[in-house]
C-alpha cells in the first residue's frame, strides 16, 4: 500500500508540474480559442466577500480560496456541505454517527465540534456561545438548492472575524429572489429509508423588493450497525438496531430592497446515537441528541459617495441543545445560548490606490448556560453570560498596478479573560496577467469557551479552569495561482503554521483532578496542488494533491486524525443536451487514532447523473455514493470505546424536481 501511495503522489505531482510548466508552449494556440471559452473566466471573476467583508474577485484577495457555485452543486450532486468538501483541496471530514467534523491542513481534534472553523451564512457568524461550535453536517439543515455559492477560505482570519477563525472561513451565500424567479419543488428517496422534501420560491417585485424563501425536511431511518467492541450476547452481539436515524428540517428567507436587507433562518437536527458514546448503555433506543439553530439579521448598506460606503447590521442568535444518555438511568444535558449584537463598518477610498476599512462590533451573550442532571440528582447547573467588544482596521494599498499590500488588525476585548489582538499581512504580485503570487502572514485565536472554563464534576473528577487562556496560531503561506489560456487554472500553496496554548484535558498532578489547560503545541507544514479545467464544450474537471505533516510538538508524534496524503479528482460532462454525467474520487492515507492505532487508507468514488430540463418543468437526478462499496473507518473521540467508527457503504439518492 505504501508503494502505491508513493506512486500516486509521484504521478500527480508530475502531472501538475508538466501541465504548469509546459502548457505555456501551447498558450498561443489556445489564445485564439479564448474568446469562446468562458467557464474558467466566469469562475475566476466571481466576487467573494469572506476575505475582505466586501465583494472582490478571488485573485485580488490575500488568501487561498475555493469557490463552489450553484452549478457545481447541481453538476456533482452535492446533497450537503460535507459532500462539497470531498472536492476541496486540503479539507477532510470525520463522522462519528452523530456529528460531522471538518479537518483542514492536517488538523482536526476529536470531538471539537468544529470550533476552530468560522462558518458564515451571508456573512453572518453561526458560532454559538457555550462550545464555540459550528454546524457543517446534518445539523446545517439548509437545502443545497438555495445556495448561490460557497466561499471556502483557508488560513487564519481572526483579523476580521475574531475567535474561531483559525483554519478556515466558510461563507454560504444564498440565492436572491431574482435568481430563482419562480417556484421549485423537489423530493428525494434513497438508501437507509431516506425521504426528503423541499420547496423554494423567489421573485423580484415591481417595487424592487427581492424576496426569497426556502424550506426542507429530511427523515432517514438509518441502518443497523455492528461494533466488534460490543460483540457479546449481553449487548445484542454488537449490533445497534434502529439507532442510526436522523431527522432535520430548516427554513431560510431573505428580503431586500434598496439599501436594506433582512435574513432569517431556523434549523433543527435530531439524531439517534448508535455508538454508545459517553458511557451509554449499548443498543438503548432512548439515546438521542437535538440541536436547534436560529437567527435573524437586519442590515443597512449604503454607498455614501464615490469610494465611500457605510454598513450597519444588528442580529439575534439562538442555539439550543439537549441529549439523553441512558446508563442504567437517564442522564440529560441541555445548553441554551442567546447572542445579540451589532456591527458598523465604514469603507473609505482616501486615494486612487488606497482603501481603508474601519469596523466595530459588539456581541452580548445574554445566556450561555449548561445543565446536566439525572433522574436522581442535578450534577451541574450554571449560566455564564459574557460580552465582547471588537475593533478592526484593514488597509489595502495598491503600490503598483500589479503589486498590492494588505494589512489588517483586530482587537477583541472579552469580559472574561481580557483582550487579544490579531494581525494579518498579505502581498499580492502579478508579474504577468495570468500569474498571481501571494505572500501571507496571519495570526488567529480561539477564546476558551464557557464549557471549558466553568465545567466541574467532583464525583467524576473534573474541576474548573478559571485561568484558561486563548489558543493561538501563526501561519505563513506562499501561493501561486496560474491561468493558462481560457480553460485551465492551477494553484500551488505551501503553508507553515505553529499553534501554542492548545486547550487539552489533562490530569493536574497536584490533586489528580481532570482540568482543561493550555498545554498543547502543534507545528505543521504542507503543500496543496490543484488543477481546474473547464472546456468550452462543457467538460469540467479537477484534480488536487495535498501533503500534510502536522505534529504534536510535546510528544514529537504525528497528530491524531490527520491524514498525510489526500488525492482528489472529478469530472463533469454534458451528453447531447440530455443529461450531465459526473464523477468524484478521493484517496486518503491512514489516520492515527487516539488509541494509538491507525485506520487503513481508503479510496472513495461518487457518481451522479442529472437530466436537462424535461417537458419544460422537470429534472431528475441519481447520485451513487461510495460506488465501489468500500468498507472504511474514521477515528472517533475519547467518548467512544471504538478507536474508529465505520462509515457508510454504497448508497444512492434519487431526486425529482418540479420547476415553474
Amino acid at each position: 500500500m505504501y508503494i502505491s501511495v508513493f506512486r500516486a503522489r509521484f504521478l500527480l505531482i508530475s502531472l501538475f508540474v508538466f501541465t504548469t510548466f509546459f502548457s505555456g508552449t501551447l498558450f498561443a494556440q489556445w489564445q485564439g480559442e479564448a474568446e469562446d471559452i468562458k467557464a474558467i473566466e466566469k469562475l475566476l471573476s466571481t466576487k467573494i466577500s469572506a476575505v475582505t467583508k466586501y465583494e472582490k474577485i478571488s485573485s485580488k484577495v490575500p488568501a487561498s480560496v475555493t469557490i463552489i457555485t450553484s452549478e457545481d452543486i447541481e453538476r456533482y450532486g452535492y446533497r450537503s456541505l460535507i459532500d462539497v468538501f470531498m472536492s476541496v483541496p486540503g479539507f477532510y471530514t470525520s463522522y462519528d454517527r452523530n456529528y460531522d467534523y471538518l479537518g483542514v491542513r492536517g488538523f482536526s481534534r476529536p470531538t471539537d465540534y468544529n470550533n476552530r472553523i468560522m462558518l458564515l451564512i451571508n456573512g453572518h457568524s453561526m458560532i454559538e456561545g457555550m462550545y464555540g461550535s459550528a454546524p457543517i453536517g446534518g445539523d446545517l439543515a439548509i437545502d443545497m438548492e438555495s445556495i448561490e455559492r460557497i466561499e471556502i477560505v483557508r488560513g487564519p482570519h481572526s483579523a476580521l472575524y475574531g475567535t474561531g477563525a483559525m483554519f478556515s472561513v466558510i461563507n454560504i451565500v444564498t440565492k436572491k429572489g431574482n435568481t430563482l424567479n419562480g417556484f421549485r419543488l423537489a423530493g428525494e428517496s434513497g438508501s437507509y429509508g431516506r425521504l426528503k422534501g423541499s420547496a423554494l420560491f423567489g421573485k423580484k417585485f415591481k417595487n424592487n423588493t427581492d424576496f426569497f424563501i426556502s424550506g426542507q425536511w429530511t427523515d432517514i431511518k438509518g441502518q443497523d450497525l455492528y461494533f466488534k467492541e460490543y460483540d457479546d450476547p449481553s449487548t445484542n452481539n454488537g449490533i445497534a438496531h434502529d439507532l442510526d436515524w436522523n431527522r432535520n428540517h430548516g427554513f431560510l428567507t431573505t428580503i431586500s430592497r434598496g439599501d436594506f436587507s433582512l435574513l432569517a433562518t431556523t434549523m433543527s437536527y435530531k439524531k439517534g446515537v448508535p455508538t454508545a458514546a459517553w458511557g451509554m448503555d449499548f443498543n438503548d433506543d432512548r439515546a438521542y441528541t437535538l440541536d436547534h439553530w436560529s437567527f435573524i439579521e437586519a442590515k443597512f448598506d449604503r454607498n455614501l459617495s464615490t469610494g465611500n460606503s457605510f454598513m450597519f447590521r444588528a442580529y439575534y442568535n439562538h442555539y439550543h441543545y439537549e441529549g439523553d444518555y441512558p446508563s442504567g438511568i437517564i442522564y440529560t444535558d441541555l445548553t441554551t445560548s442567546n447572542r445579540a449584537g451589532g456591527e458598523a463598518q465604514f469603507r473609505w477610498d482616501f486615494g486612487p490606490n488606497n482603501r481603508l476599512i474601519f469596523g466595530a462590533e459588539y456581541q452580548k451573550y445574554i445566556r450561555a448556560d449548561y445543565r446536566y442532571w439525572s433522574e436522581e440528582s442535578t450534577i451541574f447547573d450554571g449560566n455564564f453570560p459574557f460580552h465582547v467588544f471588537s475593533l478592526y482596521l484593514q488597509d489595502e494599498y495598491q503600490i503598483r498596478e500589479n503589486l498590492s499590500l494588505n494589512l489588517g488588525v483586530r482587537h477583541d476585548q472579552y469580559s472574561t479573560f481580557g483582550g487579544f489582538t490579531t494581525p494579518r499581512l498579505g502581498m499580492i504580485y502579478s508579474p504577468f496577467k495570468p500569474s498571481t503570487f501571494k505572500l501571507i502572514y496571519g495570526e488567529a485565536f480561539r477564546a476558551p469557551n464557557a464549557y471549558e472554563v466553568n465545567y466541574y464534576d467532583p464525583l467524576s473528577g473534573y474541576k474548573r479552569s478559571p485561568s484558561l487562556g486563548p489558543e493561538k496560531i501563526r501561519t505563513s503561506e506562499i501561493i501561486w495561482e496560474q491561468k493558462w489560456g481560457g480553460y485551465l487554472f492551477t494553484t500551488m500553496d505551501f503553508y507553515d503554521y505553529r499553534m501554542t496554548h492548545l486547550i487539552d484535558l489533562v490530569i493536574d498532578p497536584l490533586d489528580s483532578l481532570i482540568q482543561f489547560q493550555n498545554t498543547g503545541r502543534v507545528k505543521a507544514q504542507g503543500l496543496e496542488l490543484a488543477l481546474n479545467v473547464r472546456w468550452k464544450n462543457g467538460f469540467w474537471g479537477y484534480a488536487s494533491y495535498t501533503f500534510e505533516n502536522a505534529k504534536d510538538v510535546l510528544l514529537d508524534e504525528r497528530l491524531t486524525n490527520s491524514p498525510r496524503n489526500i488525492i482528489k479528482s472529478g469530472f463533469s460532462l454534458p451528453i447531447k443536451n440530455l443529461f450531465i454525467v459526473s464523477g468524484l474520487a478521493q484517496y486518503e492515507t491512514g489516520r492515527k487514532t487516539i488509541y494509538e492505532t491507525e485506520t487503513d487508507p481508503y479510496f472513495l468514488a461518487n457518481f451522479n447523473i442529472t437530466s436537462d430540463l424535461l417537458w419544460n418543468h422537470f429534472k431528475v437526478s441519481l447520485l451513487v455514493k461510495n460506488l465501489f462499496n468500500v468498507t472504511y473507518y474514521l477515528p472517533g473521540g475519547f467518548e467512544h470505546v471504538q478507536p474508529a467508527i465505520i462509515q457508510d457503504k454504497r448508497n444512492f439518492v434519487v431526486k425529482i424536481e418540479y420547476i415553474f
